[in-house]
């Protein structure tokens, strides 16, 4: 019987150990689990932004800001890599110069000369206005010359001012890849003047402050001349044969050639520098009129002059005064020098026919 209760509890004490075996399992499973949840608590708290999302739009704005980094430096390499070809469009240049006592400035294409504006001269800017200081500026202590702006009377007066405008503006139109068939002269009549344009737009007018750099000292051909450079130059466009609207000189009705006397001498032109401004005799001057000025014959006098170096001849009217230099008995108009061949040598031996009456013959050869 000792020995069935000593089985009995061998047994009993057997089973308990079982039991007891996966309660401490699950108890340390269960103290292993309690456990984790810690671990990640102190982990978040240390570095907190690990566990909280990123928003779409940090993500954007990270996004953006790497492309735009990116493209920064792709627009950077793509306006270096244009700069040689952007200085390479620069085709007009000027250069500042003395031209017959007065101030200058030419400006060359493709380093051909195209146009010359003239300024004072240095006799004017001698006897300006005594209280009106020129280009003569106190240096002060600091050093730095002040200089005040300049207003658009002394800008439009400037050669060298208006050398670049026009140069700038070349060099736009070059940029622009302007069809150089475009670029024509006119003349304005309201002002006398020959005028190239581009697509009927004013570029420059032809006058005695504007003329070509090897000037034949006609408006009329310094004008044709320029124009056709800057139609070669911008796009070998063929040249120009005629002036829009070129003004034709005048016919005076005429009567028999009855010659009082004749006169020989020097003659002489002029008109660009007068055209527009009122003669000796009260008359406007109109250089593309046949009329001459002369020291004493009556104003309203019919003249033939003959180049004796061409034989040409043609009769104007006198109604002016002059010329008062030299050798010289008689200026033409622009376009009685035109008639006669004067206009190239500027200057010609001349016999002058004093006529009594108007003739309608005006020219002959």
């Amino acid at each position: 019987m000792n020995q069935q209760l000593w089985s009995g509890l061998a047994t009993t004490a057997f089973l308990l150990a079982s039991l007891s075996v996966p309660s401490a399992s699950s108890a340390q499973q269960s103290q292993s689990q309690d456990d984790i949840p810690d671990a990640n608590v102190s982990l978040e708290s240390e570095i907190p932004e690990l566990n909280q999302p990123v928003s779409s739009a940090d993500r954007l704005t990270a996004d953006s800001a790497s492309s735009t980094e990116a493209d920064a430096v792709k627009v950077g390499e793509y306006q270096s890599q244009d700069e040689p070809e952007a200085a390479a469009e620069t085709i007009a240049q000027i250069q500042p110069h003395e031209m017959q006592g007065r101030s200058a400035a030419t400006v060359y294409v493709r380093d051909i000369p195209v146009l010359t504006f003239l300024g004072t001269s240095s006799n004017e800017i001698a006897s300006a206005d005594p209280e009106v200081k020129v280009a003569t500026p106190d240096e002060p202590a600091g050093g730095v010359v002040p200089t005040a702006a300049p207003t658009p009377a002394a800008q439009s007066n400037d050669p060298t001012w208006r050398a670049t405008t026009i140069a700038a503006r070349l060099n736009q139109l070059h940029h622009d890849r302007v069809d150089a068939s475009a670029i024509t002269v006119n003349w304005n009549g309201d002002r006398q003047n020959y005028v190239i344009q581009v697509n009927n737009e004013e570029l420059v007018e032809i006058n005695a402050d504007t003329i070509l750099p090897d000037t034949t000292r006609d408006p009329a051909n310094d004008a044709l001349q320029a124009a056709n450079r800057l139609r070669r130059l911008l796009g070998n466009a063929p040249p120009l044969e005629e002036i829009i609207g070129r003004p034709q000189p005048q016919l005076e009705p005429e009567s028999p050639n009855i010659v009082q006397r004749t006169i020989r001498g020097i003659a002489s032109w002029y008109g660009p520098g007068f055209n527009g401004r009122r003669s000796a005799s009260g008359e406007i001057f109109n250089q593309n009129a046949l009329t001459a000025a002369h020291r004493s014959l009556p104003f309203g006098t019919q003249v033939r002059v003959t180049n004796l170096r061409t034989g040409q001849s043609v009769v104007v009217r006198i109604n002016d005064r002059g010329p008062f230099s030299g050798r010289r008995i008689i200026d033409l108009s622009a376009a009685a020098a035109r008639a006669v061949g004067l206009m190239q040598s500027g200057v010609a031996p001349v016999s002058i026919d004093v006529l009594d009456t108007p003739v309608v013959n005006r020219r002959s050869r």
